[in-house]
């Protein structure tokens, strides 16, 4: 049967939109079939069966025999917009170093491609606008499929700058501790392109000099990548975290709480 096939088919993309059940439709009945006929006569049936179900409108998910989704919230967010990318805590999972487990996907986009954030499954999806969504992003094999996610230096300026979307600075220290591979010299080149601004370049120096004490994946940061971030200081100083108060950190131009330090030990 050919709500037999269909599921069949779709079930090892795991998560597909309209477009895709369309293609998929005409190419196993080689007929040419309108969108309400195809509602009417497989998807509304798939659903009502458990084999399918909507992420939302125009987006669905492949079923387990289990009942489970046969795709995760990574997979899931990848697909909700065509010019998008995974970032912050969500690349930090797809490069197996988030330090804690989230229920939420957050996925960047051109203000002009925007959504609003939706539940599914228990977990939600949420949108990030950026400026550029091809700047600094890679495509990354996860589940047989390919993802498009900020680069890793990308990835560690955006964390930095907006820790709020890495669940806080805590989970952004000890996340960032263990991501390996980074190009220090490309992240300097970035900053040195204006990349994140000033908060960018004062927060990546203070927290490189810190991970530098204590990963093994940073203790080859030369001196000169520091030196280099160094001269893009501005004049002024900036408040680290804006509603604390702390120390001067001259070098950075950063007014450091006293124990932020700590967030890279705390249990």
């Amino acid at each position: 049967m050919a709500v037999d096939k269909l599921y069949s088919d779709l079930y090892a993309r795991k998560v597909f939109n309209l477009d895709e059940i369309v293609e998929a439709l005409q190419r196993l009945t080689q007929r040419k079939l309108s969108r309400s006929y195809i509602n009417a006569k497989y998807l509304n049936s798939l659903i009502k069966n458990e084999k399918f179900s909507r992420v939302r409108h125009g987006l669905f998910v492949a079923m387990s025999p289990d009942g489970r989704p046969a795709a995760d919230k990574l997979l899931i967010a990848s697909k909700v917009r065509k010019k998008s990318f995974l970032g912050f805590h969500s690349a930090l999972e797809l490069y197996g170093c988030a330090y804690s487990a989230t229920n939420c996907s957050y996925l960047c986009i051109e203000p002009n491609d925007r959504f609003n954030a939706f539940t599914f499954n228990s977990f939600s999806i949420k949108p990030v606008f950026v400026k550029d969504s091809s700047f600094e992003v890679i495509q990354l094999e996860y589940q047989e499929h390919l993802l498009r996610v900020s680069g890793k230096e990308r990835l560690f300026l955006d964390c930095v700058s907006k820790p709020k979307y890495v669940e806080g600075w805590e989970e952004c220290l000890k996340s960032l501790e263990g991501l390996g591979g980074l190009d220090f010299e490309r992240l300097l080149s970035i900053l040195e392109g204006g990349y994140g601004g000033q908060t960018a370049v004062r927060r990546a120096g203070l927290v490189l000099e810190m991970l530098k004490g204590s990963s093994i994946y940073y203790k080859h940061l030369p001196d000169s990548v520091l030196t280099g971030i160094e001269s893009l200081v501005g004049k002024g100083r900036k408040y680290l975290i804006p509603s604390r108060s702390g120390h001067l950190v001259k070098k950075w131009g950063l007014i450091v709480p006293g124990d932020f330090q700590s967030y890279l030990t705390a249990v």
